[in-house]
């Protein structure tokens, strides 16, 4: 008879995407994971396989979590030029208020592990693709109503928004004040006119 499990999933993968986000991968152990999670080994094992397994979950549940925020945005009544300078200026705003400096937990995955682990690749690709495929989207409608420039393909606007938005991530990582990340959502929406 399969035993009942006396913890809730998704509040289990909260704790444990917390803990890799702070520590990464490679840092963090099984035992930090038990510790850290208040469940035994046995019940990481059985529901997740390992802790590649319960990392790979992490990820896609930071995935559903950020997706769903941009597609309430999406869904929104506002221009497309306002959409993307929201997005743009959140990464300011998130960044100027983590202390700790942890970034985007999906771009902190990749660098750690996308050049040695296959699927970790792939997710950090889809998810890239999926984006540059939503903001082409609005930069195509941006183009249509002429809030924005034909001077380059909707693809190409696209993939330097993502880009800008991966690098202002990994920049603050670092020692980058809040002015200075502003005026990197300046010039890129600037680049779109």
């Amino acid at each position: 008879m399969a035993r009942t499990k006396s913890f809730v999933e998704s509040e289990v993968l909260d704790k444990a995407l917390n803990l890799f986000w702070t520590q990464g991968y490679n840092a963090t152990s099984i035992q930090d994971l038990v510790d850290h999670l208040g469940i035994n080994r046995a019940s990481i094992y059985d529901t997740w396989g390992d802790k590649h397994g319960l990392y790979l979950e992490t990820l896609r549940q930071y995935r559903r979590n950020n997706s769903s925020k941009l597609l309430e945005k999406l869904r929104s009544e506002q221009s497309a030029k306002k959409i993307i300078k929201d997005f743009l200026d959140d990464i300011v705003a998130d960044s100027s208020t983590d202390a700790m400096k942890k970034g985007c937990y999906l771009s902190n995955s990749a660098t750690e592990l996308a050049n040695c682990d296959q699927v970790i690749n792939d997710i950090f690709t889809d998810n890239r693709i999926k984006m540059e495929g939503v903001l082409n989207e609005l930069i195509k409608e941006g183009q249509e109503s002429g809030e924005f420039s034909t001077r380059h393909s909707s693809e190409a606007y696209a993939r330097f928004i993502f880009n800008t938005a991966g690098g202002m991530r990994v920049l603050a990582k670092g020692d980058i004040s809040e002015a200075e990340l502003a005026d990197v959502v300046s010039i890129a929406l600037s680049a779109l006119n």
